[in-house]
């Protein structure tokens, strides 16, 4: 397998424009809100220490991914979607560009360049991660290098390197998302250790040492963080953040039932390329796949990883995405040299959906939201006749068969991002009714004092619209209560009775009410507060 010429170049041209194309344009979603919340409170209280949200304390995530969202929101002049989401977008590429590297020396240019695509074009990635200003691809990429810096330097023996290196990034993916850091490490290094028999690594020096400049790292941050919050709440939120995903906080019916559906879900959220899994049926690709042992590290190293996701309910597919290039580097090696009766039904069946796919900008001009978009047949028309070249292509030179089918989701992505994205930016879409709701209420109070109610859990994307257009935090209140303030609540969580003037309402989506109220207080008695409150905050 050869990367045809035109690879190189053509990726250049599409890529940006299928990541990057109307990225801004759809509203966030609840846990975007809450890092982009985070991040602006950093900045404009200029403490880079302890996050906060609505001016508490502020515990689920270590602080890293907001670092990263406020530094884009400097660097751009305002905070906003495309400045979070263009982060995600980068990791993305950082991430794409660590698979080529490392996969390169093991199994050629061709197929760690496929490997690489075939994670920046799988469904899940493309048409969902890519397009949010989530933790989950920088993390992702992190944990991935640490497996790979991991075999790297281990296969050459060159211990300390591997483990001061593995526990630097082990040290960066906390500093993302907490706990899960720490399992990676572990699971990795007890499965490199046990494949190659090196024992003595977990009692030797370099692992010690290592371990212990971890926690020193660590313990560096939190020990500045302990000077303005007790720590202790934080780690209690940390392992709660962990411990809620896990089997134990489910009954055995729901595990049973999600262990069953796992491989199914894996299957199906990383289509197309999950396909590629055909070409196991015959021996010698196998074969292929299990005497190169970069690979074989790989699948064990992702059997093992996986294990944990498998037995947890709470599971969605952006927890496994540092898995997928151990899964998809293998996948390429799948891949005969030469012609074969396998190789020419996958590449029929890879065929017949590139094809199908080069109709559906055109099929689109049928929808009534999409005919109402400017230069709609010019865009519909382009994004076809280039999928229809690619298609053409792809029937007649089969040896470049999945760069061409790798190249066509990326424009078939451009179309998407030029044909399916604006119409949900319709103020008519029901993202764009809550934003602006959210957004008109936060003006028409920009000069009141208004306070968050007690208890009362905000959505995320409110949070954010609500603190964006005001241009300040608006506190959470749990005492200290006095009747000139405009308290924003969940009618939900407290009887109205509690108000006696209730001003204005916002839009949100995922509550049993369709609004949140403004009001005033009728009584500041926290006492008989908590007795008529309803519910309690849910978690985020």
């Amino acid at each position: 397998m050869q990367i045809p010429r035109w690879t190189w170049w053509f990726l250049a041209i599409v890529a940006f424009p299928a990541f990057l194309l109307h990225l801004g344009l759809v509203p966030f979603i609840d846990d975007e809100g809450n890092r982009a919340t985070v991040a602006l409170e950093m900045l404009w209280q200029h403490n880079f220490v302890t996050p906060t949200l609505h001016g508490d304390y502020y515990y689920n995530k270590p602080p890293l991914w907001n670092w990263i969202l406020a530094l884009s929101f400097t660097l751009f002049g305002q905070a906003g979607e495309w400045q979070a989401r263009v982060s995600a977008v980068l990791s993305l590429f950082g991430f794409a560009a660590t698979v080529y590297y490392f996969a390169r020396p093991h199994i050629g240019s061709a197929r760690a360049l496929l490997s690489a695509l075939m994670l920046i074009t799988c469904g899940r990635i493309l048409f969902w991660e890519s397009m949010l200003g989530l933790i989950d691809i920088a993390f992702s990429w992190v944990m991935f290098a640490l497996f790979m810096v991991v075999y790297e330097y281990g296969k050459r023996q060159e211990w300390w390197k591997m483990l001061l290196f593995s526990y630097w990034l082990m040290v960066v993916g906390f500093m993302f998302k907490g706990l899960p850091a720490i399992v990676f490490q572990g699971i990795t290094l007890l499965t490199f250790i046990t494949m190659y028999r090196q024992w003595r690594l977990l009692f030797s020096v370099q692992h010690i040492a290592s371990g212990l400049l971890s926690l020193v790292l660590l313990g560096g941050y939190y020990g500045i963080y302990h000077q303005y919050n007790d720590i202790s709440e934080v780690f209690r939120a940390l392992f709660s953040e962990s411990g809620k995903r896990t089997a134990a906080a489910y009954g055995l019916l729901d595990t049973l039932q999600h262990i069953a559906r796992f491989p199914t879900v894996v299957f199906y959220h990383f289509l197309p390329w999950t396909l590629l899994v055909l070409l196991a049926w015959q021996r010698t690709n196998r074969a292929a796949v299990w005497q190169n042992p970069f690979l074989r590290y790989s699948l064990i190293l992702l059997l093992a990883q996986i294990a944990i996701y498998w037995l947890s309910p709470n599971f969605y597919p952006r927890y496994i995405l540092m898995l997928l290039p151990l899964g998809f580097m293998a996948l390429a090696q799948l891949i005969p040299e030469q012609p074969s009766k396998l190789r020419q039904v996958v590449h029929v069946l890879f065929g017949i959906i590139l094809s199908l796919l080069a109709f559906v900008p055109i099929g689109a001009l049928f929808v009534e939201a999409v005919q109402q978009l400017p230069y709609i047949h010019a865009k519909a028309i382009m994004t076809t006749g280039l999928l229809v070249v690619i298609v053409w292509r792809y029937w007649q030179q089969p040896s470049q068969g999945f760069f061409l089918f790798a190249a066509g989701l990326l424009v078939f992505r451009i179309g998407f991002n030029l044909i399916a994205l604006p119409p949900r930016a319709f103020p008519t879409a029901s993202a764009m009714q809550f934003k602006q709701s959210t957004v008109a209420c936060a003006q028409r109070w920009q000069q009141r004092e208004v306070a968050v109610f007690f208890e009362t859990h905000v959505e995320p994307a409110s949070s954010f619209y609500l603190q964006h257009t005001m241009q300040r935090i608006i506190p959470r209140h749990t005492s200290g209560f006095n009747r000139g303030t405009y308290y924003i609540f969940n009618p939900d969580q407290y009887d109205p009775a509690l108000f006696s003037e209730v001003v204005d309402s916002f839009l949100v989506r995922h509550a049993d009410s369709d609004h949140y109220y403004l009001g005033k207080l009728s009584t500041t008695d926290t006492t008989l507060i908590r007795h008529l409150t309803i519910g309690e905050r849910p978690g985020f």
